[in-house]
Parts: structure tokens; sequence; C-alpha cells
């Protein structure tokens, strides 16, 4: 029976949306983006991610902001030009909601005591949640909203001093203090979610801040047989994007995120191991396919 209710629902969002999430074009997009190099504030790979963001943006939707600002680099005392970047549907409209995730990369690898100097390639902790709403922002970009939708990729997310909140997500702290109107009433943050091994509980602040919503969520991947990857358990605090935008710009929004990184029994977060290798399609197809679903109700 359960089966059947998937099929289902996996059907109506096909129906709704024209086609489903697919996951090798998103791979696709993961894969391409570690190919630029490191992306991190102040390197080559930046410009030509940023450059590339912006072009899929225009192609798909109604108006493209890039919120330019500096963001401070702690690994070598700099200060460097950052980008938000924007991609908004029916920019009129009041009624909206928000999907975002960092594009960035971390400049130092500084979970691997060998390889600390080292950028991380970031096909998990940055290219993952970037691929899934490129493919969304596809989907979507054909059908008449009854909502207003952005699409937001945040620079400068993982930059900040290990062990601390400090440093970190400074592209939404400076949207979250500087928001476009009309402001989205609630929204949904992705980070690390291309894991092959993807286990998704949920995270602490984001039941603080928004328990409807975490429910909302949860409940609906449960519902389309997602279970065993929306885990209804609780996960670790995580300081993230979703931080700012809660307590800034009040701004209610959830954290979907697998914090647990691992190879072979051995964390590969915040190394030179961050590879396409580590990360697998079905996974972003397990959150693409949750966010559709939840965008068709909303």
């Amino acid at each position: 029976m359960k089966k059947r209710v998937f099929i289902l629902l996996v059907l109506f969002t096909c129906l709704a949306f024209g086609r489903d999430f697919n996951e090798y074009q998103a791979f696709s997009y993961l894969q391409e983006q570690v190919a630029m190099g490191p992306r991190y504030p102040g390197s080559t790979g930046q410009i030509v991610c940023r450059d590339w963001l912006v072009y899929k943006s225009e192609q798909y939707a109604d108006t493209v902001i890039v919120q330019e600002f500096q963001a401070y680099r702690p690994d070598n005392d700099t200060w460097v030009s950052s980008y938000n970047i924007i991609a908004r549907f029916s920019p009129e409209n009041n009624d909206r909601i928000m999907l975002s995730t960092h594009w960035d990369t971390r400049p130092i690898s500084d979970m691997d005591p060998f390889n600390s100097k080292k950028p991380v390639p970031g096909a998990n902790d940055g290219a993952s949640g970037t691929a899934v709403l490129i493919e969304i922002m596809d989907i979507v970009s054909s059908l008449d909203l009854d909502l207003g939708l952005d699409l937001v990729f945040w620079d400068a997310e993982d930059m900040g001093l290990a062990g601390s909140g400090q440093y970190f997500c400074q592209g939404s702290e400076y949207y979250a203090n500087d928001p476009i109107q009309p402001i989205p009433q609630k929204g949904i943050l992705i980070d690390m979610i291309g894991d092959a091994d993807l286990q998704l509980p949920v995270e602490v602040n984001s039941i603080r801040y928004a328990p409807e919503l975490v429910n909302e969520v949860w409940d609906l991947a449960i519902e389309m047989g997602y279970g065993h990857i929306f885990q209804k358990i609780m996960g670790q605090e995580i300081f993230d994007d979703h931080v700012p935008l809660n307590e800034i710009a009040g701004i209610p929004t959830i954290n979907i995120i697998d914090f647990s990184y691992r190879h072979n029994g051995r964390n590969i977060w915040h190394t030179p191991k961050d590879l396409p290798v580590h990360c697998s399609p079905r996974s972003l197809k397990y959150v693409g396919d949750v966010l559709l679903e939840w965008l068709i109700r909303q």
C-alpha cells in the first residue's frame, strides 16, 4: 500500500510540474561546479561560478538580483568581494517563500591536519544544494506560480572560525540585515545533501525556530516513502544560514542537512576528499522530490 501511495505521489508531481526531478541532470551541475575549482571568496573559481549561476538564473527566473558585499576571511585576514545571487519568480507577489543554499567553498581544509592549507573542493558542502536548486529552478520556470518564490544562493557561508559561529554565514547575515522586498514568509535551507549515505535527522535550531514547518516537511517526506532518509529524530544543533534568517530577518526557516559526512568511517567534511565520488544522484533526488512536492502543496 505504501508503494502504491508513493507511485501516485510521484505521478502527481510529474503532472503538476510537467516532468519530475532529474537527479542525473542535477548531479551534472554538481560535477560542473567542482570542475571550476575551489569557489571560496577571492578565488578565480568564485568568479567563474558566480557568472555561471547568474547565467543559469537569468535563463529561468523572472528577476535576478546580485547582492555584492564585503566578507572577512579570517584565514588570511583580508576582506573580499562576495555575492548573494537571488533568483525571483513573481517578484511583485507579497505571498512568497524562499528556498536557499550556499554556493561558496571553504578556503582551508582544517579538518585534515596533513592538508590543512588546501582548499575544499566542496562537492557536498556547497555544490550539492546549489545543484538541486538549479534543477528546481528549471522545472518551475515553465509554471505560472500562484505565489512568489525566491531561490537564493548564499556566498561567504564557509569562511568562519572552526568551533564557533564567528564569520560563518556572512552572506545570509548581510541579506538578513537588508532583505529584498517583498520578504518571504517562510523558507527552507538545504546544505550538505549530496552525501552518498544520506541521513537527514531534524536539526535543533530548525525545530526551535519553525517547528510547524519541520513537521510539515518531514511528515511529507515520510508520506512519500522517504522516511528512511528524513528521519524524525533529533540531530545536532548547527549554526547555518537559517540562523540569521530567523534571528535577524524574522523569516521562519528550517535547515535540511546531513552533518555526518564520512567515508570508510572517516570524516571527509572540510577536507580535500569532499569530491563527487562520495556523493550520489539518488541523494539529490530524495531532497529534490520532497522540495518539489512541498512547493505543489503551497
